[in-house]
């Protein structure tokens, strides 16, 4: 059956004369719109002849997908310009109905508010739609907007064969200070999330390149353990799989109060999905939902966390403990940790991902990676934990040259989640929530499993970490530095004034009234 071509996306204004008979085009390929030239002729549409009964001023359709033939519906804010001359999907609606809801670039919202209007949140669940991965990075402040400044004369670069330190001490004031080789490592992302087999993929790889990996919070998967000598263990809310055996085997322990994608909400896994080896790990009996609740039932003040952080350095002989914040009440949660006797600080910006995550909260909560780094550092700084507590950030980094601007910018490490994804397979189509990632990492499906190879997988992981570091240290050398430490806001400028007013650097070009 022949479809109406959209002849435009707005309504034709005509004056319609008493007892006049106009025929009007249903066809949308007349040239004389919105009445009828005779170019239905060979399709299966005929005009809708109309007589009016008043002097009237109407608008009529000419997107030719109204349910009020003759007169707009409003059906046409569903077409772009570019649909305009082409087929349209033809009319979903009987005569009479209302049309239906469409999301445009002008009211993107207007299905949201039918569905919500028609349903409330008995389909949608009580934290509203759910999505994937973090906020689209053109709606944050850019990494590529800040310039990194090199040296000549003034200060001196280094010549290409000079050695470029690259390691990084996290807790150094600690009894078992962690030692990473480069300031990269693997962030949090938990089992039952993504795949077993890319897991032990990602700690084998970070092993590989002298580097470390973080469990997240669902628990330890013992392979991913086992595959990688410097360990982070993360504890949150609902302390799923814990023991105190843990804590022997691990080289790095710290507190999750949040993400920068979702943080303040509690976190629900069917017990359809908690099943096989993610409940062993989980520590909760298969078939029974496993619960996050919103933050640690039993622990409150900072002195709580002290304490508790204390008996975990007594049972592991002293490893750092930190926590993982992300950037909502940046200063604020950053005494609450220094209060709490932190040794490291893993801070997670706006832009920061998650497998699955309130639309609520990932797209309208955090401060940006960028200011939020740079406040973190500022404070340090004033409270004096400064070369005694580390700071780490992640939240939408990239590359190379993402990681060196968070260096200049205070960080002394950047943990990567995303970038690692990728770098084993992920080809990023943003249906981390779907459970059906065609790349085998973030899915407990087995056939799709099956396309991730471990080895393969790991030597990736390995080679992008190797290649983002030496990167980064032919920059340091161009900018003089012999450690990549060495990086500082002195390095950095921008032309984009916002971004200035955002991160502390300098601006690029010269200041009004100078």
């Amino acid at each position: 059956m022949d479809k109406p071509i959209v002849a435009d996306n707005k309504p034709v204004q005509v004056n319609l004369s008493k007892g006049q008979e106009y025929h009007f085009c249903t066809c949308g390929r007349s040239k004389s719109q919105p009445f009828c030239d005779g170019s239905h002729i060979g399709t299966s549409f005929t005009p809708r002849v109309i007589v009016s009964d008043e002097d009237q001023e109407a608008f009529l359709c000419a997107c030719k997908h109204t349910g009020s033939t003759p007169f707009c519906d409003g059906s046409h804010a569903q077409f772009s310009d570019q649909q305009v001359g082409k087929e349209g999907p033809g009319i979903k609606t009987k005569q009479g109905d209302r049309p239906l809801a469409v999301p445009t670039p002008e009211e993107p919202t207007v299905t949201l508010i039918h569905q919500l209007a028609n349903e409330g949140l008995s389909k949608l669940g009580h934290h509203g739609p759910m999505t994937s991965m973090g906020v689209p990075r053109h709606l944050l402040p850019h990494w590529d907007d800040i310039q990194i400044l090199a040296a000549q004369m003034h200060t001196k670069p280094l010549m290409e064969d000079h050695p470029v330190g690259t390691a990084l001490v996290i807790g150094p004031e600690t009894k078992k200070p962690l030692q990473l080789n480069i300031p990269l490592f693997v962030s949090d992302m938990s089992f039952g999330s993504l795949s077993e087999e890319a897991k032990t993929a990602m700690a084998i790889g970070a092993e590989l390149a002298g580097t470390g990996i973080c469990s997240g919070e669902g628990g330890m998967l013992p392979e991913e353990q086992a595959a990688n000598s410097r360990y982070f263990y993360e504890l949150a809310s609902a302390q799923f799989g814990y023991t105190e055996d843990i804590l022997g085997k691990v080289q790095a322990f710290h507190f999750k109060g949040g993400q920068g994608a979702k943080t303040g909400t509690g976190g629900h896994l069917p017990g359809n999905k908690n099943i096989g080896k993610i409940s062993q790990v989980r520590g909760i009996p298969e078939g029974e939902p496993a619960i996050s609740p919103p933050t640690f039932k039993d622990l409150s003040s900072s002195s709580d966390y002290k304490k508790f952080a204390d008996h975990v350095r007594e049972i592991s002989g002293g490893i750092p403990i930190g926590f993982k914040l992300s950037a909502n009440h940046i200063e604020k949660d950053i005494q609450f940790a220094l209060d709490a006797s932190a040794d490291y600080i893993i801070l997670d910006g706006r832009g920061g991902g998650t497998g699955a995550a309130p639309e609520l909260f990932r797209d309208h909560i955090s401060v940006p990676t960028i200011p939020a780094l740079a406040r973190a550092r500022k404070y340090l700084d004033a409270q004096g934990a400064s070369g005694r507590v580390t700071l780490i950030v992640t939240g939408g980094l990239r590359l190379a040259p993402d990681f060196i601007k968070a260096m200049a910018l205070g960080a002394e490490g950047v943990a990567i989640a995303n970038s690692a994804m990728q770098a084993i397979g992920c080809v990023a189509a943003r249906m981390c929530n779907t459970n059906n990632c065609p790349a085998g990492i973030a899915t407990q499906n087995k056939q799709l499993r099956q396309r991730l190879n471990v080895e393969h997988s790991a030597l990736r992981l390995q080679r992008y970490f190797s290649a983002s570091v030496e990167l980064m240290q032919t920059m340091a050398r161009a900018c003089g530095h012999q450690h990549l430490n060495e990086f500082n806001i002195n390095d950095l400028t921008s032309w984009k004034k916002e971004v200035c007013d955002l991160s502390g650097i300098r601006y690029a070009g010269v200041e009004s009234g100078s």
